[in-house]
């Protein structure tokens, strides 16, 4: 699937999802059925509706038992959460939250969660029974099942953290059916709308619920980087105004998957790479090249490893080499080979105008002074070459250029080679 998408890329496709036909209407149907089985522990455990004790506690407890009823809302329009809070005496306190930061559908379960227990924390609330139809985080905070990706996690302790202000506790997973009212809340608190509301307080909330999470996504989600449009692409659908900077962010923007709010690069034989930031980067390289398993690596076998651990970023190489050329103990006790570079070869003359070829070229068009022949004598060493035109080839005014333009510009030569009769050898 991952092949054909990239293949069609080209194409400037854009798919878009059913809407007639729900796909997890399926594991939406498994998921009331299982919760289905296990309710009859929850009917038995109902409050009663003048606020006794669940029917299968037999305990005497000297405060009222409150009921609490959170759900979330991700769609179109935006996100919201929905909070209804149960007194013992059957009076209603509800509440409606709309979220104008990026949550995810089990981002939105949580922060209904973690509001509703703050809302159940300032009432006075001792003894809370929380219910919500997300099974997901019901088990998660039950410790069933375990949170993955970061966000969930903080997500989950924060949780955590806030059951723990309370005398006695009880999260339980319901059916959709038995929590419609808060349902309902929050999609009217996805859609802000004011006028069915009513009554009812409606909340904005500008940063998520935990600190941690806001300073995640800061670090995760740079706000000016050259991943800003990709990103903004594949969570809003954001284009540029020139329809060619479009085009091709979307073909660049196929490499790459949002998962829980972290950005990875995908490729079609290797694992979802995590994209960071060059500080991270950074830190990273740092602990692959002279950590705990410190091996110190070259500058390509650092960057490779470092995509094999599932980390990316586009200058990892470039860095990956600057890294290694600056680290104090590859300088120090680094294997150097004296052996050069390519084979040695022996040089025809040993300094410059020791050895000198000459040899005769013609015959050539006439010029000035009848000449049509030339004699040339050429270094070995530094190529450096002299000539002189003749207009006769005589023994007298070869002698004259050689010792001319040779013997009393550059010294008497160690040897002079031609291609005449036989080889002159002059001797200091």
């Amino acid at each position: 699937m991952l092949k054909w998408a990239i293949e069609l890329g080209q194409f400037d496709l854009e798919y878009c999802p059913r809407t007639a036909i729900k796909g997890h209407a399926l594991a939406d149907f498994i998921l009331e059925f299982d919760s289905a089985v296990d309710n009859k522990a929850i009917v038995l455990a109902e409050p009663s509706s003048q606020g006794n004790p669940p029917v299968d506690v037999r305990e005497e407890f000297p405060h009222p038992w409150w009921i609490l009823h959170v759900d979330g809302v991700v769609n179109n329009n935006g996100a919201g959460a929905g909070i209804v809070l149960i007194t013992p005496k059957g009076h209603r306190l509800m509440s409606v939250i709309h979220f104008k930061f990026y949550v995810t559908n089990n981002d939105a379960e949580y922060e209904a969660l973690i509001n509703g227990l703050k809302i159940a924390m300032e009432v006075g609330v001792v003894n809370l029974i929380v219910r919500s139809d997300s099974e997901l985080v019901v088990n998660q905070v039950n410790g069933g099942f375990q949170a993955r990706g970061p966000r969930t996690e903080l997500y989950m302790r924060c949780a955590q953290r806030l059951l723990e202000n309370f005398g006695s506790v009880r999260l339980e997973g319901v059916l959709r059916e038995e929590n419609s009212n808060a349902d309902t809340l929050a999609k009217m608190g996805s859609q802000m709308d004011i006028v069915q509301l009513g009554q009812i307080p409606l909340g904005i909330q500008e940063i998520p619920s935990i600190p941690e999470v806001g300073v995640f996504q800061t670090q995760e989600i740079p706000q000016e980087n050259w991943m800003t449009p990709i990103h903004n692409y594949i969570r809003m659908r954001a284009f540029p105004e020139d329809k060619l900077q479009a085009r091709c962010l979307r073909y660049q923007a196929a490499k790459y998957v949002e998962y829980d709010g972290v950005l990875y690069k995908r490729g079609f034989n290797q694992p979802l790479l995590r994209y960071v930031e060059l500080e991270e980067g950074n830190y990273i390289l740092r602990e692959v090249h002279e950590g705990i398993c410190d091996n110190h690596l070259g500058g390509g076998s650092l960057a490779l490893k470092v995509l094999i651990q599932g980390y990316y970023w586009p200058t990892i190489k470039e860095d990956a080499f600057k890294f290694v050329r600056a680290c104090d103990y590859c300088q120090r006790f680094a294997n150097y080979s004296n052996a050069p570079i390519t084979s040695i070869n022996s040089l025809a003359s040993p300094w410059p105008f020791a050895m000198w070829g000459i040899d005769l070229i013609g015959e050539l068009p006439k010029a000035k002074g009848c000449v049509k022949y030339a004699v040339v004598a050429d270094d070995y060493f530094t190529k450096w070459a002299e000539a002189m035109p003749l207009a006769t080839i005589t023994a007298k005014k070869i002698k004259d250029f050689v010792f001319n333009s040779v013997v009393y510009r550059f010294g008497i030569p160690y040897k002079l080679i031609s291609e005449m009769e036989s080889s002159l050898t002059v001797k200091s």
